[in-house]
């Protein structure tokens, strides 16, 4: 069995449409999912918040099969939530609760220190995936790589030029899209791995290993659009499960990108038929329950009470 790790953004989001309802997510989560799914023994590693939304994000992917061992829950930490709202036909994102307009927590980067006992406890996996250039994922990515592990980029921004720079450089693959890529697109330029950026309706376009053209691949047809918030993280998802299937001995030839590129777009259209991130229907949330569940301030609140209350008559919740 193919085995994946995954470690960067996790979080928990929120679908604001018919009512609330919510699911695990984030770009590490996501690719982890659809990979357990299409057959792989997958693996989350970071840190999320011991608090209602990380107990729910870490129960949902127990449940599928995830890896969660790794996945470390800190008193201190609060969970990443984002609010996808219907927007024209689509969705938006938005980061701030919707009743209080405290922000969400964002993404932070797990102590470096925890690399090195990781690295230790998990035997090197076919496939590690990041999303967040720290020196947690570096640490991670230059030991697996130099192991025989496949490491993929896939970056959200450029962060800091230098962790960029390097997480560039340990990848045999980065995967991007064009609506991202402004800030870090010039610092490519020089990279020896594989690139696929992903241009939405305009298809993808490839530059192979070492090669200075870039080639195009028009778009999947989508018959039926409901959502297109998982997209991306499908293409990914397809990409790699083409790359590395059993019966492909093709790896990162140009028939074996070709063909790994059409099945991603082939999934990342498929994804656009369902709401959310996922076929499966994600929980339903009471909306009264929102603040207790997923907002910052009244989370701090909460814990802040608990703690002088004994366990014994403390209420807790999930979705």
């Amino acid at each position: 069995m193919r085995t994946f790790v995954s470690s960067g953004f996790s979080a928990v989001d929120v679908i604001m449409g018919n009512g609330m309802s919510v699911s695990s997510g984030g770009t590490a989560t996501n690719v982890a999912r659809a990979l357990q799914g299409l057959g792989w023994k997958t693996q989350l590693i970071g840190t999320i918040g011991a608090d209602p939304a990380g107990e729910f994000l870490k129960s949902e992917l127990e449940g599928e099969g995830v890896g969660v061992v790794h996945l470390r829950q800190d008193e201190e930490w609060t969970t990443p939530v984002v609010l996808q709202i219907e927007h024209r036909g689509d969705h938006v994102w938005r980061f701030r609760c919707p009743i209080c307009a405290t922000a969400f927590a964002k993404h932070r980067p797990t102590p470096n220190e925890k690399a090195r006992s990781l690295v230790l406890e998990l035997p090197p996996p076919d496939v590690f995936f990041f999303d967040r250039p720290s020196l947690f994922t570096l640490a991670i990515a230059e030991s697996w790589a130099g192991q025989g592990t496949f490491v993929v980029f896939e970056p959200a921004g450029l962060g800091r030029p230098q962790l960029f720079d390097r997480a560039i450089n340990a990848a045999q693959l980065v995967k991007f899209s064009s609506e991202r890529s402004s800030s870090f697109i010039d610092r490519l330029a020089d990279s020896s791995a594989t690139l696929v950026e992903t241009r939405g309706s305009e298809g993808a376009q490839v530059r192979f290993a070492k090669e200075a053209l870039w080639t195009h691949f028009p778009p999947e047809a989508v018959p039926s659009k409901v959502d297109s918030a998982g997209a991306g993280d499908w293409t990914t998802a397809g990409l790699l499960d083409s790359l590395f299937s059993a019966q492909s001995t093709e790896g990162l030839s140009t028939e074996g990108v070709s063909r790994a590129v059409a099945k991603g777009q082939s999934l990342g259209a498929m994804a656009c038929s369902w709401e959310g991130v996922h076929p499966k229907v994600p929980e339903k949330l009471d909306i009264a329950d929102f603040e207790r569940f997923a907002c910052p301030r009244v989370v701090r609140e909460s814990k802040t009470l608990q703690g002088d209350t004994p366990s014994s008559q403390r209420n807790t919740i999930s979705a």
